[in-house]
């Protein structure tokens, strides 16, 4: 491995790191290439160079956090035991936990959402999360799913602007109605909703997770 590449992987990870906490504390909107560049002490070159535009750098963020809070759930619960649905369900509650409790999460989520052309969910990633919900939703035709698809995505972006307008929203009341929708319209019973979604909750409320400064996702055990 040359040493070039080394150093290119180094300040992509420096950029990384110190926008992280730039977008923490000042949000997305307000962070520029020079702070950054400073921050980094870096050519502020080099931030297009490794990562196009601010909105590519956003989402890389975006998605490394929730790789990373996702990951630190499954490995703690040691989510192999359960159903694909139940982890489905156990994501959304604490995804919106997560949003619903942390304001620069929110507000730099809420930015990077607001940037024009910003796909910040993408279609075949979140069908295939629909798929796992239940055997029912495999059984939807490609166009139902399609519409289906768009209709998760359309409530995730609305449920974010909801809950940056009013944090306090409950989460766990947004995350029965949207779950719900989508099982109803799959065929689900009320009953057989309600029974999952509880169960699942009681799950969710033995983890405590925080988020730090430069977003550092802790999470443990309770």
């Amino acid at each position: 491995m040359s040493n070039t590449y080394i150093v290119g992987e180094q300040t992509k990870a420096t950029i990384l790191r110190e926008s992280k906490k730039l977008f923490y504390n000042n949000g997305y909107t307000n962070t520029t290439y020079s702070e950054i560049s400073s921050t980094a002490g870096i050519n502020r070159a080099l931030i297009p160079y490794h990562f196009k535009n601010k909105q590519i750098l956003g989402l890389e963020i975006y998605r490394e956090i929730m790789k990373t809070f996702y990951e630190l759930i499954d490995n703690l619960l040691d989510i192999s035991q359960f159903d694909s649905d139940f982890v489905s369900i156990l994501h959304t509650i604490t995804y919106y936990r997560l949003l619903s409790t942390n304001a620069p999460l929110l507000r730099f989520l809420s930015e990077l959402q607001a940037d024009e052309g910003t796909t910040l969910f993408v279609m075949e990633e979140e069908q295939r999360w629909l798929t796992c919900l239940g055997d029912k939703f495999s059984s939807l035709d490609e166009q139902e799913l399609s519409i289906l698809t768009q209709m998760h995505i359309g409530a995730k972006k609305e449920i974010i602007n909801s809950f940056h307008n009013d944090m306090n929203n409950d989460s766990d009341t947004i995350s029965h109605m949207h779950i719900s929708m989508l099982m109803r319209y799959a065929g689900y019973s009320v009953e057989k909703i309600d029974e999952l979604f509880y169960a699942t909750v009681e799950i969710a409320n033995l983890l405590n997770f925080r988020i730090h400064n430069d977003f550092t996702v802790e999470l443990e055990y309770i």
